[in-house]
């Protein structure tokens, strides 16, 4: 992998002498998971955890309706806390997931009766999986699939202490092509470089909702860095095994 110029780095003292500082540890923000922790003696698989979205705000979604300070059209929020997301972040690696929700209008031609309103399906990570290819492909008039792509990067929000699962589906989906061009073409690790995810209001048929939007900032820290290659470490190779998680208010959602 390719990695920042030096993983040493001179730091002057406070009697002003410089000394070599090594960077064996991961920072302090990911403590969560770092530091050894008591309680947790019978184990954690990587398939017990939940991992959270970056969730965009729409007009029905329950965190507006619940009136949660802060929380308006547009903001982007800890999906497990309701906090709002700091602006920048660093995509660690991609993977994508495909999900089958309800509709929530039993006209539409895709409601399934032995399904609640809203609620998942089915879900897969597996690209081959015969759900997936047939339900995600667009019908020969153009009829929208029944089943939504989401174009994920597991990244790291520097100042949370857990990473967080970037989603890109629907109208927001060109967005994520985007980011994935973005960081293939610039060279190096996916994780050498940072962003900053806004939103900016759309319209169509009348309705207006939020879209995420990317912005390129420029190189990580040292530390950051560091913070990020250790979640690469820890989970990129289990990607089927990554639980995200998952809302029934998909079909809320436009984007």
């Amino acid at each position: 992998m390719t990695k920042p110029k030096d993983v040493a780095q001179d730091v002057t003292n406070e009697q002003g002498r410089n000394e070599v500082q090594t960077h064996n540890e991961v920072p302090n923000e990911l403590c969560v998971v770092t530091k050894p922790q008591r309680g947790f003696e019978g184990g954690v698989n990587q398939e017990d955890l939940i991992i959270p979205r970056a969730k965009l705000i729409q007009a029905l979604s329950p965190e507006l309706k619940d009136g949660i300070e802060g929380i308006r059209i547009g903001s982007i929020v800890n999906s497990l806390t309701k906090e709002k997301l700091p602006d920048e972040f660093i995509p660690i690696f991609t993977f994508k997931t495909f999900i089958r929700f309800n509709p929530r209008k039993k006209e539409d031609p895709n409601f399934l009766s032995g399904f609640d309103p809203g609620s998942v399906v089915w879900k897969s990570a597996n690209p081959d999986d015969p759900r997936v290819i047939e339900e995600t492909r667009f019908g020969i008039n153009g009829e929208k699939p029944p089943a939504t792509t989401f174009l994920n990067f597991f990244s790291y929000f520097p100042g949370c202490a857990m990473p967080i699962i970037l989603s890109f589906s629907k109208t927001s989906y060109k967005t994520g092509k985007q980011l994935l061009s973005l960081a293939k073409f610039c060279g190096g690790d996916m994780f050498s470089r940072k962003y900053r995810l806004t939103s900016v209001m759309e319209t169509k048929n009348m309705d207006s909702y939020a879209v995420l939007k990317v912005i390129p900032v420029g190189q990580v820290s040292q530390d950051e860095y560091r913070t990020c290659e250790f979640l690469w470490n820890e989970f990129s190779a289990k990607v089927q095994d990554i639980q995200v998680h998952d809302d029934d208010d998909t079909e809320d959602r436009p984007y």
